[in-house]
């Protein structure tokens, strides 16, 4: 009877196990929305390994009146946004903002249903990473 009290244990405390990393696993979306300083986390940890891309869906015009540093430029607006967005590798990691996070979001849904396997919104956009003093 003790061994099959003891398997039981076992049996309950794997599944626990199981389930604790199903949640957690589930948690991590590879299409959400993340602060100016979960933003800046991101950038930090793939500073060197160029598979972070930072896409700016601005105008033009907004782009050139200050943009992250490295930061490509794709005008959600401009007619040939979808073409323009199948030139680039789905397979990185990309972080879209905008001024307010509305257009960047719009981008990130775009690029979900385009196949793109990892993509982040930075929240409150361009507008909150400014306000809370980080650097372009």
């Amino acid at each position: 009877m003790k061994i099959f009290q003891l398997w039981s244990s076992k049996k309950l405390y794997l599944t626990l196990g199981a389930l604790c990393l199903f949640i957690f696993c589930a948690s991590v979306k590879p299409f959400t929305d993340i602060t100016p300083h979960q933003a800046q986390n991101l950038i930090e940890k793939h500073a060197r390994n160029n598979v972070l891309i930072l896409l700016d869906v601005r105008t033009p015009a907004e782009f050139a009146a200050g943009h992250l540093n490295g930061a490509l430029n794709l005008n959600l607006n401009a007619p040939d946004f979808a073409d323009r967005l199948n030139e680039l590798d789905k397979t990185k990691i990309y972080l879209v903002y905008c001024i307010g996070g509305v257009r960047s979001a719009r981008a990130m849904q775009i690029m979900q249903k385009k196949g793109f396997r990892q993509v982040y919104n930075l929240s409150g956009g361009l507008s909150k990473w400014q306000a809370e003093n980080r650097a372009l």
